[in-house]
């Protein structure tokens, strides 16, 4: 709240979203163990009223049945269900191939990639078709066999949020050895095209492509027309692009192929064939946030690094006792039931030890120690609720003796992936401090056992207290709190993932009798910024492991690969904030994710999303909800249809949040011709925007420059350029060297940009809401301009410099205003800058040709060929108020304040009246018109009157004429203003 008397409609409406950062202090996790806080937070805009909403037009949209067979009829094909459903029916395998190297590129279609470009055209027609028969008001396809986007919201937002993910599977799944494993839906092995044969079975969908990522992508096409359906106001428009080549797609054209058609400035390319095709080909929007469905939530901010050191331990010293350990393996969970549980093993990463089986000679041990192991064993798995096992599941915890064999296996019931080993149920970890509880049980039989000292060890450092969960990010290794975590957004900086290199059904060994030796690989992934944040941490963990009898490989000092987007970026928080507020909307819905809610936070990944080519404006937002199995690029690819009807929840939830203004105003980017200026950096592509870089500037301007004014939003901002397009996932280290050589900023030293004076053309707009003492009348005189007009300035200096059209010139050539149809109480205002990176020397109205598309052609191409579009890439004049931005940096800054007002005008007058008796029949009249102005303070103006006999009649007050009606001569009955 603003200190002084005046307040802008803004603040007056309260209902601004804002990135703030809290103080440093409140990052780090406390003495009494409180839940770790992000210092970068967001206040989030959707209510309860409108969660509830969204997640009922879900309900309506999931088409949920019990069983099904793509096809059969028995579904709904414009549900949720029912698109997944149909969609993984096509073969959409990316099995690769090439590219044409003139427009369009067509993929190839070959007997070595089974007719990749017929195929993939036939999904995507389908998917053009689906999204038409759901309703979108925006359809585009621009090639039959790349990207298909549709789009919600008011055309005319200048801002769009996106969500860009792919429809294809990849090669891996559908190998010979994975095609055999593929069941039909009749259970039946290896039946030809299963893979492409979806089906529901016990609350399943079986498919490929189910998880990654057709069946994500449709859901986020469902989340999109959930919000449709809802109606709920938003800010920006909202796209969802569907590719089909994410999974081992064709070669992408160089980018001189892609020039030879296209015309872009500054032009590389992206890593991603539907980026290349998005980005590049067809030179489409580039989005002010956005996320790809293709990874995990709650939020994947970029690429960790990695090392797999191997923890070990010699028990050769427990050869001649009682309850040696004699082989140890480690596999997939088993589950009663469900035969293809061990087919996740083949995925494309390895899984964490699910299963473990230990087998110890008890030749040396009596009836009665036997007993009491075991004893202590099923005591503190019953304690842990894993026993006893329910009827018809596989039991948690199984201890057999046979002989002098005596076997303890353990199977966590899920199936865990190794990049979220903080989630827990890791089976080697279980088995040892069961072992340790086991063997604690004997006293000083076993109490000076190597393998004591090992189970002891790896318990309390992974299983402390009997609880897993963070220390899988090293919480009880040593590492000093700061470093546990990123401050910004609670990232972890190191997670251990122990015995986590599983990835056959086969079980593992990391114990043989013959090698004498335990040896447990342990995946190690980094997110730290730097190498000394590292080795300090990496050091702490080889000490604790050391102190505990353990040799560990070297873990050197290994740093994240690349960030998506900075830690501190406000997209990350608002995100992270948006699915916390999804389940715990509704803890009992969302029971599984919201169990693990305390140790759930943004984090890197292993490989690359579609996000790697969107610098800064792009994160991965699902698929894998915390606690859920990950199929992928394994056969008999699958999720629960309550997961998919929980995740789109979620992406809805987060749609709408990303498509609300984080602040007072948003911008669209464009292209202008003016004399001696060069625009072609003005691209979103070439610019750090994010969805916090509009910030309130509404304290800046005071009293004295508002004067009689109502200040209805104002803004400030700082944008620097990046040194290229986005298309890469830089390091913490490159974004730190900024403008410097290897920084991600356009260098000071760079030849073009010092020959050249760019300048970023954009139409400003802001945001005003209607206040609560608005009435509907005084609302559409407002809208309507009624008040006096609406005034944009600039405050430079402490100077108001207003924004004033050129005598002769049309005022629509430079300001513009909407009202969105989801929102009626709100207008947007706009005006038209030009900010040049240079000193600031007075404002200059200029009219110019622009564009907002900024497809061009190639004009060689053009030459010779017609345009395949169009109608894309017009040029239209438009005026734009031109002015440096103070110093030439490679950055383009607001000046202290861009801000639109309107006169302060009364909206609400409320007449009140006292008569006082005089002497004889004489009576004094007062009557008093209290005013409510439009930034919500108030004035009163008074009218006094001598009056004779009645006192009924109409009277003028200031501005207002004022009927009182009395009874007798003395008692006011009603008052109105005429």
């Amino acid at each position: 709240m603003r200190d002084r008397p005046t307040l802008t409609l803004s603040v007056l409406l309260a209902v601004t979203l804002v990135a703030t950062v809290a103080p440093p202090a409140s990052a780090s996790p406390t003495s009494s163990g409180e839940r770790f806080q992000p210092s970068v937070t967001y206040d989030l805009s959707v209510t309860d009223a409108e969660r509830d909403a969204i997640h009922a037009e879900v309900e309506a949209l999931a088409g949920r049945v019990s069983s099904a067979r793509a096809g059969d009829g028995t579904y709904n094909p414009l549900s949720l269900v029912g698109a997944m459903l149909d969609g993984s029916s096509y073969d959409s395998i990316s099995r690769g191939g090439t590219a044409a190297t003139e427009y369009p590129f067509p993929v190839s279609n070959t007997e070595a990639n089974q007719n990749e470009y017929d195929r993939k055209v036939a999904k995507l027609a389908w998917v053009v078709k689906l999204a038409t028969d759901l309703g979108f008001p925006v359809v585009v396809q621009r090639q039959a066999d790349k990207y298909v986007y549709a789009e919600i919201g008011d055309p005319d937002a200048p801002e769009m949020v996106m969500a860009l993910s792919h429809l294809d599977s990849p090669t891996s799944s559908v190998s010979p050895a994975q095609l055999a494993r593929w069941r039909d839906a009749d259970g039946n092995l290896g039946t030809p095209g299963a893979y492409h044969s979806p089906y529901v079975q016990d609350g399943w969908v079986y498919g490929a492509g189910i998880q990654d990522d057709s069946g994500p992508t449709l859901a986020t096409l469902l989340a999109a027309k959930a919000l449709l359906k809802a109606g709920l106001p938003l800010d920006r428009r909202i796209r969802i692009v569907m590719g089909i080549y994410e999974d081992g797609g064709p070669g992408t054209p160089t980018a001189a192929n892609t020039a030879n058609f296209q015309s872009i400035p500054y032009n590389s390319n992206p890593s991603f064939y539907d980026n290349w095709a998005y980005k590049n080909l067809n030179r489409e929007e580039t989005p002010i946030a956005a996320y790809t469905s293709d990874s995990r939530f709650p939020v994947i901010v970029g690429n960790s690094g990695s090392v797999t050191p191997a923890v070990s331990m010699s028990l050769s010293a427990d050869s001649a006792k009682a309850f040696r350990l004699t082989d140890a393996t480690a596999g997939v969970t088993l589950r009663e039931g469900d035969p293809t549980l061990k087919d996740i093993a083949y995925g494309s990463t390895t899984q964490i030890a699910s299963r473990a089986i230990f087998t110890l000679d008890v030749a040396g041990a009596g009836s009665a120690e036997r007993d009491r192991f075991v004893s202590a064993i099923v005591a503190a798995a019953t304690t842990k609720g894993w026993l006893p096992a329910a009827s018809g599941t596989t039991p948690k915890v199984q201890t057999t003796i046979s002989g002098d064999s005596l076997t303890l296996e353990i199977n966590t019931n899920v199936a865990m992936e190794m990049p979220t080993p903080q989630y827990g149920k890791n089976a080697v970890v279980w088995g040892m401090f069961l072992l340790s509880k086991g063997l604690g049980s004997l006293g000083d039989t076993a109490a000076d056992m190597q393998l004591k000292k090992a189970a002891d060890g790896i318990a309390d450092l992974f299983f402390r207290d009997g609880v897993e969960g963070e220390a899988y990010i090293g919480k009880y290794m040593g590492i000093p709190a700061n470093l546990l975590r990123n401050a910004s957004n609670g990232t972890p900086n190191l997670t251990f993932a122990l015995m986590g290199n599983i990835n056959s059904e086969t079980p593992t060994r990391f114990y043989t009798d013959a090698s004498g030796s335990l040896s447990m690989p342990m995946y190690v992934r980094s997110m730290h910024l730097n190498a000394a944040d590292s080795g300090q941490a990496t050091a702490a963990v080889t000490d604790a492991f050391q102190s505990k009898g353990f040799t560990i490989g070297s873990l050197g000092s290994p740093i994240g690969a690349g960030l998506y987007v900075t830690h501190d970026n406000p997209l990350t928080a608002l995100q992270f904030g948006s699915y916390q507020a999804s389940i715990d909307h509704s803890p009992q819905e969302f029971a599984d994710p919201y169990s693990l809610r305390d140790v759930v936070y943004p984090q890197g990944t292993t490989g690359g999303t579609l996000a790697s080519n969107f610098r800064n404006k792009m994160t991965a937002f699902g698929a894998v909800i915390p606690g859920n199995e990950r199929w992928w690029h394994t056969a008999n690819e699958r999720m629960k249809v309550d997961s998919a009807v929980q995740m789109t929840k979620i992406m809805a939830d987060g749609m709408l949040e990303m498509a609300r203004y984080s602040g007072p105003a948003g911008a669209k980017f464009m292209w202008a011709d003016m004399p001696g200026l060069n625009a072609d950096r003005a691209d979103l592509d070439l610019l750090d925007v994010t969805i916090g870089t509009y910030k309130d500037a509404s304290p800046a301007v005071g009293a004295n420059q508002l004067g009689n004014q109502a200040l209805l939003g104002a803004t400030s901002f700082n944008i620097p350029m990046w040194n290229g397009r986005g298309n890469t996932a830089p390091t913490q280290a490159a974004f730190a060297l900024g403008h410097e050589p290897g920084g991600v900023y356009l260098p000071l030293n760079d030849a073009e940009y010092l020959n050249n004076s760019y300048v970023a053309p954009m139409r400003l707009e802001f945001k005003v809401e209607r206040p609560d003492h608005m009435s509907d009348a005084a609302w559409a005189k407002f809208v309507a301009g009624g008040y006096g007009g609406f005034q944009f300035n600039i405050l430079v200096g402490g100077a108001v410099v207003p924004l004033a059209v050129p005598a002769g010139q049309s005022a629509d050539k430079y300001f513009s205003s909407r009202i969105s149809a989801t929102n009626p109480n709100a207008i947007y205002l706009s005006v038209n800058l030009a900010i040049t990176d240079a000193p600031y020397a007075g404002v200059k109205p200029v009219l110019a040709d622009s564009k907002t598309d900024l497809y061009k052609l190639n004009p060689t191409y053009l030459a010779s060929n017609p345009d395949p579009f169009p109608a894309r890439g017009a040029v239209e004049q438009r005026g734009f108020f031109v002015f440096g931005d103070g110093q030439k940096n490679a950055e383009f800054s607001s000046p202290d304040a861009v801000y639109v007002t309107v006169a302060n005008a009364a909206v609400d007058a409320k007449p009140s009246a006292v008569v006082k008796k005089l002497k004889g029949n004489t009576n004094e009249l007062t009557i008093t018109v209290k005013q409510t102005r439009i930034d919500g303070s108030e004035s009163a103006v008074t009218g006094t009157f001598t009056i004779n006999n009645n006192a009924a009649g109409t009277y003028t007050v200031g501005d207002y004429k004022v009927y009182v009606d009395t009874k007798g001569n003395t008692q006011v009955r009603s008052i109105s203003i005429v």
